[in-house]
């Protein structure tokens, strides 16, 4: 009869129910003849089972396999569920089976009340809800700084940017500088070089021609002396006193014929002597011929003697300026050196603070390169958290709906009810055991797991469960009590359940038992047959 079935029955039946509690305790006497039977059927059976010497194996996995002892439970499976995740307390509202009773997979267990379930339900919707909008919120959020993260990672990747820039451009300005400085040094040099070379060859004196004219005014003085020695004109100085003493004057001060001329004036006399045979309008004709000549000849020893002194000026003139030209030339070559010194040293400091603010630069760029994916991380953790939460509120919403959606709780397999832990109007807690029935096909060891070896254990895990006196079996963890019994500060134990597999009809309530974790019996098997050659392959060594 389901569970439904008897709420519909429950209400305004008192004989029923007193009909109902006399067949339960008929059943229950009859369960407890049954049960002394099937006591004395297994001890009488395990009695031969150990007559016959079922081998007790002391097993050695290593060291890397976790060992526990524990007892053995036949027949017993425990209802419970995990309701963990619920803040309503669900209320019980009726409570269909009790002790002895023959239950079917799917057997309605209890009914919780509606509001109550309501409730729950209504509370695991509006978590899955507010999941969802805070998903939704991270995700949005989210966005919003990876975008402020990207504009500031381009901020400072800018910023780095402007400061390579800005360390080229102010070298470069100081190498402009110093270039500058130095095409200005070269050419302050060539002209140094260039007066300097004046000086020493003496160019301004050939430059202005000063032997070329120096000997013309020789050549032509020497003519105008030659006159004086040849014509013998003693009058010539009477008469041109200013040109004969001029000439004579002209010519002392720069060569030495104006002493010769000096003596032929000084000589007068003989052309007077060895003319006094002339006739007087003979030599008055003679006379004005010479005199034409003399003044032709004079004119251009005078002229001769203006540009010699012109190009003896400008000579000297021009050898002192290239002379103070060089002075200041030389000058300027060292002011330019000095300021090219300055500029190299002004250059070598703008370089070590260019470049330490283009280091720092760069680290900060780097340093922001380095915070911008610690942002990114940061988001990505925060919108995986969100979107954990919002699976695991649509989980346990859907886990809710399947386990007690209608209301009721349903037993997971066939057997007989044992023992009933909650009663009418009570609250179901979730983890706590519901119920327990039998299950003789069922056989389970609770062993107690060390805690430094529990977080190796996962339910799902082979192992392989070794009971005195009976034999190896396989078996799988079915469960891992989260709560510790401690005996001591130093000894901390965790509840493992391990369910068998196989034929386990030979097995009987609270046998002794030892588990090994992590193996199967083909694992014993492959270490039994290598064990096997290693003392067959010892015993042949010793016949030989």
């Amino acid at each position: 009869m389901s569970g439904k079935e008897k709420e519909n029955e429950k209400p305004g039946k008192p004989k029923r129910r007193r009909r109902i509690i006399f067949a339960v305790c008929v059943v229950v006497l009859a369960a407890a003849a049954g049960m002394g039977g099937f006591v004395w059927y297994q001890s009488v059976r395990m009695e031969g089972q150990r007559q016959e010497g079922a081998p007790e194996m002391a097993l050695d996995f290593g060291t890397d396999v976790v060992t526990a002892g524990g007892s053995t439970s036949v027949g017993m499976q425990e209802e419970s569920f995990d309701l963990d995740y619920l803040d309503t307390e669900l209320v019980i509202e009726e409570v269909y089976l009790s002790s002895q009773d023959e239950v079917e997979a799917g057997t309605a267990i209890l009914k919780l009340t509606d509001d109550s379930v309501e409730s729950a339900r209504r509370e695991l919707e509006e978590k899955a809800t507010q999941a969802g909008l805070d998903y939704r919120q991270a995700l949005l959020d989210g966005e919003e700084e990876r975008i402020t993260a990207q504009q500031t990672l381009d901020t400072s990747l800018l910023n780095g940017t402007y400061a390579s820039y800005t360390y080229e451009e102010s070298l470069k300005e100081y190498e402009e500088t110093i270039e500058s400085l130095q095409e200005q040094i070269g050419e302050a040099q060539e002209l140094v070089d260039e007066y300097t070379a004046s000086i020493e060859s003496d160019y301004y004196y050939t430059y202005y021609e000063v032997a070329e004219k120096q000997e013309e005014l020789n050549t032509t003085f020497a003519a105008l002396m030659q006159l004086y020695e040849e014509w013998d004109v003693d009058w010539l100085e009477d008469q041109y006193p200013s040109n004969a003493s001029g000439s004579s004057q002209t010519g002392g001060s720069q060569t030495g014929g104006s002493q010769t001329g000096g003596e032929m004036q000084s000589g007068g006399a003989a052309p007077e002597a060895s003319g006094g045979g002339m006739s007087a309008g003979s030599r008055v004709s003679n006379d004005s011929t010479k005199l034409t000549v003399y003044d032709m000849l004079d004119q251009e020893v005078q002229e001769n003697e203006a540009a010699y002194e012109e190009a003896v000026e400008n000579y000297e003139t021009a050898k002192a300026k290239a002379q103070t030209s060089l002075a200041q030339a030389q000058t300027n070559l060292e002011l330019l050196k000095i300021q090219l010194e300055e500029a190299q040293i002004e250059y070598e400091k703008q370089q070590v603070s260019s470049q330490s603010d283009y280091d720092a630069a760069v680290s900060q760029s780097g340093l922001a390169q380095e915070t911008y994916q610690t942002e990114i991380n940061r988001i990505d953790d925060e919108i995986s958290v969100a979107l954990n939460a919002k699976e695991e509120a649509d989980e346990n919403l859907l886990e809710f709906e399947q386990v007690i959606g209608d209301g009721y709780l349903y037993t997971t397999s066939a057997g007989t009810v044992m023992m009933v832990s909650v009663r009418e109007e009570g609250q179901l807690t979730g983890g706590s055991m519901v119920l327990a029935y039998s299950n003789p096909d069922t056989v389970t060891v609770t062993a107690s797991v060390d805690q430094e070896d529990i977080a190796s254990i996962e339910i799902g895990e082979k192992a392989v469960v070794v009971v005195s006196d009976y034999g190896n079996y396989d078996g799988v963890v079915s469960s891992v009590n989260p709560v510790s019994a401690s005996s001591s500060r130093s000894s901390v134990t965790y509840s493992v359940v391990v369910e068998l597999t196989g034929d386990v009809s030979a097995l009987s309530q609270n046998l002794s038992a030892t588990v090994y974790f992590g193996v199967s019996t083909a694992d014993l098997q492959t270490t039994g047959a290598q064990r096997g050659e290693a003392v067959a392959s010892e015993t042949g060594t010793e016949g030989e």
